[in-house]
């Protein structure tokens, strides 16, 4: 974990909430006029919830460029790239950092085992794409009192494999569709999960266990259970509390530790929003 806190150290804008995953990371940030100069350790792509005029900024370049940023635009700093932006009026951003490896190992399953990254790219086009992904991002990172690990690093891999298809030499090759995970993998991730469900897990090491990469892996498991992966854990981190809540041995916050929560409240919230109830309706049946 620490290799991937490293991965967003670099970011200057220390005003923010954020979620590190071994692949990297997410923030949300709002912020006034400001004005921010990094070099990238990592991939770095923002997208912008609302619209700013007169913008200035560069990449790799001594010389600002001034444009106006709609809402819902994306703006790239790859990796190895020196950044600086002058943003004159309010903002609020969701930051995906991706490190090189990271990316690395999703353009290799993606595309045969070739390497491709992203293209410095100023946020002056909507990418409705990425916006929604930020969105889902934003809500986890401020509306839940303990941001879902799994779910975020799948989100994070989506948008990898989105800035790859679209912001790389790669956008234009052609991927071949998987289907579903063959009977073989269904019992392996079943009797993986079921072992280590209490654990923080992320796709790269679910996938691993399917010998598949991550987006394949998201994909066909989706397509075998119905749900997705975090969808999956978190069902099974839930019957695991109930089953412990009604033996009634012990507290709340016992509970939730034992079955992968990170606090009482992160529980009591995930079962009223998933079940309907909460530990003390569970345990009095």
């Amino acid at each position: 974990m620490n290799i991937a806190r490293t991965a967003l150290d670099f970011i200057p804008d220390k005003d923010r909430s954020l979620i590190v995953t071994l692949s990297g990371g997410a923030t949300h940030s709002i912020r006034s006029a400001t004005s921010l100069s990094f070099i990238a350790e990592s991939h770095y792509a923002t997208v912008f919830f609302a619209p700013a005029r007169k913008v200035r900024a560069a990449i790799d370049s001594s010389t600002m460029q001034e444009f106006d940023v709609p809402a819902g635009a994306l703006g790239i700093v790859p990796a190895g790239s020196e950044a600086a932006t002058v943003w004159p009026s309010r903002k609020e951003s969701v930051s995906v950092v991706i490190t090189p490896a990271a990316l690395a190992a999703l353009s290799e399953g993606e595309y045969d085992g070739k390497t491709f990254a992203p293209r410095p790219t100023m946020a002056t086009t909507i990418d409705l794409n990425a916006l929604h992904l930020a969105s889902l991002l934003r809500s986890e990172l401020t509306e839940r009192p303990a941001a879902n690990e799994l779910y975020v690093d799948s989100i994070v891999t989506l948008f990898g494999i989105h800035l790859l298809r679209n912001y790389s030499q790669a956008e234009h090759q052609a991927t071949a569709a998987r289907g579903a995970l063959s009977p073989r993998n269904v019992r392996r991730i079943r009797e993986y999960l079921a072992e280590n469900f209490t654990s923080k897990l992320l796709v790269a090491d679910l996938a691993a266990v399917c010998e598949l990469s991550p987006r394949h892996f998201i994909q066909a498991f989706t397509r075998s259970f119905g749900r997705q992966p975090h969808q999956y854990l978190m069902g099974l981190r839930l019957d695991f509390a109930e089953r412990l809540l009604v033996e009634g041995k012990l507290t709340a916050t016992e509970v939730a530790l034992l079955s992968g929560f990170a606090s009482q409240s992160h529980l009591t919230y995930t079962l009223k929003k998933h079940r309907g109830l909460t530990p003390v309706q569970v345990r009095q049946g």
